[in-house]
């Protein structure tokens, strides 16, 4: 059986720069190794007409979010890439900036016809210069909770204090992503869209002590460290008894963890109610420490930093 096709989400608020992000992309590969599926609201498409020409294959779905009233046409527009006589190494899905990355994960997280594609990741597209009046929005919160990656556009018309400003607001909203500097759809931390989806697998830094903020929403990020390993058995309950009761509330999850007995790093990756566990690089020399990040709303903190706690070795 063929692997998956690669499935990207590029998400991200009105006016993110999401469309300037992918024309990028698309100038540092051959045409046709990535197809775009771009939703627009709107009955007429205008991002795909400017992907047209760095895109050998671009999906236009208009008149309706993919996260929801057109989520059976973008399984669809999956199923035809995957099934193609040469299908394309990967698939952008560029959502509308005013859809919920829920329903799209879900409608990718079926897998099409015998499991034809999968989801490879989520980016999120955040304007560095209009970040306070973003997080304002549950909706915009919500596309910050589900990234793997968040990348600050706009980032050359922001000084320093600003960029700093952004990035602990991104981290108080999803500590478990990556963030990345872009300007002009050019990111600082990555020279193609493979090696940005690659800092997945960095090493989480440890927790920061972060200012407090007013919120309405209910949206929060738990950030927990152990300096040192755990034990796997005693992990293993907790994402059983602490974790897995909030599925459904669950935007994501990701650790990396020194498990007992273990060599390599465990590496924890989750979008809403998946999760996988593969193994990274073998500790070596290096201080073996565990971080766990859980995002999504109304979660017990002090429950599962406790709960956390107790599986260190």
């Amino acid at each position: 059986m063929l692997a998956p096709l690669s499935v990207t989400v590029v998400t991200g608020f009105l006016g993110a720069g999401k469309t300037t992000l992918v024309n990028r992309w698309l100038t540092g590969v051959t045409r046709g190794d990535i197809a775009v599926i771009v939703n627009e609201i709107g009955d007429v498409g205008i991002d795909g007409e400017l992907l047209a020409a760095r895109a050998r294959t671009v999906v236009e779905i208009t008149g309706g979010c993919v996260c929801c009233a057109t989520q059976a046409e973008l399984v669809r527009a999956l199923d035809d890439l995957a099934g193609a006589p040469v299908p394309p190494k990967r698939v952008l899905v560029e959502t509308s900036g005013a859809a919920s990355p829920a329903g799209v994960l879900r409608a990718i997280s079926t897998g099409g016809r015998d499991g034809a594609f999968a989801l490879d990741g989520v980016i999120t597209v955040v304007d560095a210069t209009r970040v306070d009046a973003v997080c304002k929005h549950d909706l915009a919160l919500e596309q910050i909770g589900y990234a793997d990656v968040v990348v600050l556009s706009r980032a050359s018309a922001c000084d320093r204090a600003v960029i700093a400003h952004a990035t602990d607001m991104i981290a108080l909203h999803n500590g478990a992503a990556v963030l990345a500097e872009g300007a002009r759809g050019i990111v600082s931390a990555a020279a193609s869209l493979d090696e940005l989806l690659a800092l997945r697998r960095s090493d989480l830094a440890a927790p920061r002590v972060l200012p407090a903020v007013q919120a309405t929403h209910v949206y929060d990020s738990v950030s927990m460290s152990i300096d040192g390993e755990v034990d796997g058995d005693r992990f293993a309950e907790f994402v059983e008894s602490e974790v897995a009761p909030f599925a459904g509330r669950l935007f994501r999850t990701k650790g990396i963890l020194a498990v007992a007995g273990v060599d390599e790093r465990m590496i924890l990756q989750g979008v809403a109610d998946s999760v996988e566990i593969t193994f990274g690089e073998p500790w070596a020399d290096a201080p073996r420490r565990s971080r766990l990040v859980v995002v999504g709303f109304a979660l017990d903190r002090a429950a599962l930093v406790r709960g956390f706690a107790s599986c260190a070795v």
